[in-house]
């Protein structure tokens, strides 16, 4: 995991015609536009007071269950590398998790953690993106688990956008997985992961 300049991530967002939508207080959100082909989904728990977006597919999901889902759409659209970039600044975000990844159950994750924590001293106060290798999986795997047990406040969300394919993938602290596909291929493999 390393932090990249915001400037390198803006031409990948153009590309995949994601654009920036709105700002709260130190909040920035992004969505993926309706271009052609463009295929949006909104997964919930039952719980989630998150809006789905206009037109999106619904598909409900326990609270629980949505890391998992997001690691089954990782692994079925064979993404290798993956931008994080926090709805508020990455401070809030540790603020919620650093309890629950300082004592994640899985000795690699709590060291990958305790390493990444250390390096990211300088970064807390940005919302720089943050470029993930698989590797780096594991973790941010963690990272969304602790996000949906720990956070409590819309700006500690995540964005993960794939550098490979037209993909953003929101999570909503409060239980929900905003996802938009750039193309109906890209829904068609995630539909047969689903249905499988």
């Amino acid at each position: 995991m390393e932090f990249v300049n915001q400037e390198e991530v803006v031409d990948l967002l153009d590309e995949y015609g994601i654009e920036e939508i709105g700002k709260g207080a130190d909040c920035v959100f992004l969505q993926m536009g309706d271009g052609e082909g463009v295929v949006h989904m909104h997964l919930a728990c039952p719980e989630s007071s998150c809006k789905p977006r206009k037109g999106a597919s619904m598909m409900p999901v326990a609270k629980d269950k949505l890391p998992q889902v997001i690691a089954s759409m990782i692994n079925r659209l064979h993404l290798n590398q993956v931008v994080l970039v926090p709805i508020g600044k990455w401070r809030t975000v540790f603020d919620a998790v650093a309890f629950s990844m300082a004592q994640n159950e899985i000795k690699q994750v709590r060291e990958d953690w305790q390493a990444f924590d250390a390096a990211a001293t300088v970064e807390l106060n940005t919302r720089d993106p943050l470029l993930c290798d698989p590797g780096d999986f594991h973790t941010i795997m963690a990272l969304m688990r602790a996000l949906l047990s720990d956070a409590s406040n819309p700006d500690q969300g995540l964005l993960l956008i794939a550098t490979a394919s037209p993909v953003l993938v929101e999570l909503v602290p409060d239980g929900a997985v905003r996802v938009s596909l750039g193309s109906q291929v890209l829904a068609d493999e995630l539909a047969e992961a689903f249905a499988g």
